[in-house]
């Protein structure tokens, strides 16, 4: 079991690789490593001065981790538009929602959004492509992703610090069940890696329907009886659906 030391002290890379990698769309546990370096570097030193600095550092690193990733995907927004949330959807835990969420935040706060979006479950993923397909300038989406950034990763820090004393019973608990603990934990995860999976398969078959182009349409309503024409799109994506003719709404059932 790694000691609190070996955590504090190699805590700036461990944080910066982990909140790099979740930006970018990976599947890490950012939060849990927030917390537990909070909770080693508070272990560790006992002047208050020397956890200070090191949280400051561990902070630095999440906010550059964080800002290195987002740029990637605002770039690819800002460039490639409508493919870029297409792509980052496939890898949102939630991506049958994930865009129709995305537009009612962001339609209320605007940029403002990034504030909070790491505190939402795939918003941030989705919001910073978002931003760049509606041409937020660059420095404001810098300011605005940092601000957010820092709030997410203070509040995993300070958690882990708060309850330093508690999360070191967790450590001992484990380290005295040894391998025995870290296959229970590797068997939880991989069992909830395939329900999240099982379920997006579900909905995605549930949710598929034959799609329908404009002359397809217009055939059925002119049909008898005339088929009732559901619109469940949000009003953002009404007021500006940016498809081509021909293609079938995103949201639009026909009911029969």
């Amino acid at each position: 079991m790694l000691s609190h030391e070996i955590i504090s002290r190699y805590g700036v890379l461990v944080v910066f690789l982990n909140v790099f990698g979740a930006s970018l769309g990976l599947p890490l546990p950012v939060i849990p490593t927030l917390i537990t370096v909070g909770a080693s570097i508070t272990i560790a030193t006992n002047v208050l001065s020397w956890t200070l600095s090191h949280f400051a550092m561990m902070l630095g690193a999440a906010v550059m981790g964080g800002l290195l990733g987002d740029l990637i995907w605002f770039q690819g927004g800002k460039r490639y538009g409508e493919r870029t949330l297409h792509t980052v959807c496939k890898l949102s835990p939630s991506r049958e929602t994930c865009v129709r969420t995305t537009e009612r935040f962001f339609g209320r706060w605007g940029v403002r959004v990034l504030i909070v979006a790491r505190f939402v479950p795939g918003l941030s993923l989705v919001a910073v492509p978002l931003c760049g397909a509606m041409a937020v300038r660059l420095r404001s989406f810098i300011s605005h992703d940092c601000a957010g950034i820092t709030l997410w990763a203070s509040f995993g820090l300070a958690v882990g610090g708060l309850f330093a004393s508690q999360i070191d019973m967790i450590f001992v608990l484990v380290s005295h069940l040894g391998w025995q603990a870290l296959i229970l934990i590797g068997i939880a995860l991989a069992l909830y890696v395939l329900y999240r999976h099982c379920r997006r398969i579900m909905l995605t078959k549930a949710l598929d329907k034959a799609p329908i182009n404009a002359g397809a349409l217009h055939a059925v309503l002119a049909s008898k009886p005339r088929p009732v024409v559901v619109d469940i799109r949000s009003t953002a994506m009404a007021a500006h659906p940016g498809r081509r003719d021909g293609d079938n709404p995103p949201g639009r059932r026909i009911v029969s």
